[in-house]
């Protein structure tokens, strides 16, 4: 099997309720093959470089790569 990658980097949203993301385009992603096999917090330092919170992921997909 031969499989093609994508990734897409997602930036959380700070609201009154609380962290959100827009991740309406994972069903439609799925829809088209894709699958996630993976997912890294992105992780923001503040300004002594420490790192103080997650702000976003980074999301890895995958789906067989389609024949001609």
């Amino acid at each position: 099997m031969i499989f093609e990658y994508n990734d897409r980097m997602m930036m959380f949203k700070d609201t009154p309720e609380g962290l959100t993301a827009d991740i309406g385009w994972l069903k439609e992603a799925g829809e088209q093959g894709w699958e996630l096999v993976s997912s890294v917090p992105l992780i923001a330092p503040n300004r002594d470089g420490i790192a103080y919170g997650t702000v976003g992921c980074h999301l890895i997909l995958k789906r067989l790569r389609r024949t001609q």
